[in-house]
């Protein structure tokens, strides 16, 4: 298994494991995938699905006024709670507050370690115009957040996703206690 692969399997546990990070959340990104225009029966490499995915999110978060169309990028935390009062699960008094505030922690942590994450991506022939990382940097963190800190209701209690949980706390280390 590639490094690429084992990445979007423990994003794929993730989605199982933690309601709140389920792409049906994500109303968006179908049209932001078609506004793309990706070659059909084509296999992307780890280097253009992260490019793809990078553009989805960005489209995304533009489309879902959470960020502006320029940079820099911040999150407007409002638009954030008012699009999550439509899509987020029940019971919403705990989805939301946990989704906004795991936002607002992502925007804290890519400010203060954004470097880290930062990939120089090939140019791909097929993504007209550049994208940039941080609406999935801001998506990944999320998900990661979620994935240590999901709360009981949303949670799959299993073997699978308490080990998911301990790598995600363990390996890639704790959201909450590296924001400054």
């Amino acid at each position: 298994m590639s490094p690429g692969s084992v990445v979007f399997s423990m994003f794929d546990l993730s989605i199982k494991c933690c309601q709140l990070t389920r792409p049906s959340l994500d109303k968006g990104n179908s049209e932001c995938r078609k506004s793309l225009n990706l070659p059909a029966h084509r296999k992307f490499n780890f280097a253009e699905l992260y490019t793809i995915n990078m553009c989805i999110e960005e489209c995304n978060f533009i489309g879902c006024g959470y960020i502006e169309i320029d940079p820099p990028f911040r999150l407007d935390l409002a638009n954030i709670r008012t699009n999550l009062q439509t899509i987020a699960p029940q019971p919403q008094n705990e989805s939301i507050p946990f989704l906004v505030d795991a936002y607002r922690k992502c925007e804290l942590f890519r400010s203060s370690h954004g470097r880290r994450f930062t990939l120089h991506l090939p140019d791909i022939e097929f993504i007209e115009e550049p994208c940039n990382p941080f609406a999935l940097q801001i998506t990944i963190c999320v998900r990661i957040h979620a994935m240590q800190k999901c709360p009981s209701e949303f949670y799959v209690d299993s073997d699978e996703c308490r080990l998911a949980r301990e790598y995600f706390t363990q390996c890639v280390g704790d959201i909450e206690t590296n924001l400054a």
